[in-house]
């Protein structure tokens, strides 16, 4: 790529990760949602599911919006370069968000942090982000193809 292509691509007016902010809205809203049907769990039924079994949910349904917005919008699939850009700054963007709620909770929890702890809580928070990155990438481009073949 040349240096004037370089810098067209850079002024160019189209975002070089599309939709993200309608992922992290999806993203919010399945994050509270699960977070209610968990509580609602609890109380209704006296019972706990473990946040784990459900903490998939969210950006695979974050993403699959996004597909079918993507392809609504642009009536094409994104390119293998874009889907993988824009999983791996969703993932991080998702990752942001998970800090925030680990930090909230290890506050609320009380007590001293170990080393430990804070070690194996960020290798939970670096593996489940890379796992998000396949859940990202495959949910947009399969809600994007499903959304073209459907017109």
């Amino acid at each position: 790529m040349t240096a004037q292509n370089q810098e067209e691509q850079l002024m160019s007016d189209r975002p070089r990760t599309p939709y993200l902010g309608t992922y992290l809205i999806w993203l919010l809203v399945g994050i509270i949602g699960c977070a209610a049907l968990l509580a609602l769990m609890r109380v209704a039924f006296g019972f706990e599911l473990s946040a784990g079994a459900i903490a998939a949910i969210p950006p695979m349904m974050a993403a699959m919006l996004v597909g079918q917005k993507w392809a609504k919008e642009r009536g094409v699939l994104p390119t293998s370069a874009e889907a993988w850009r824009w999983a791996i700054v969703a993932a991080i963007a998702f990752l942001s968000i998970q800090i925030l709620i680990v930090m909230m909770f290890l506050a609320a929890a009380g007590g001293p942090i170990t080393t430990s702890t804070a070690t194996i809580t960020g290798m939970a928070l670096v593996l489940f982000t890379v796992v998000v990155i396949f859940i990202n990438r495959y949910f947009l481009v399969l809600y994007a193809k499903r959304n073209l073949k459907a017109k």
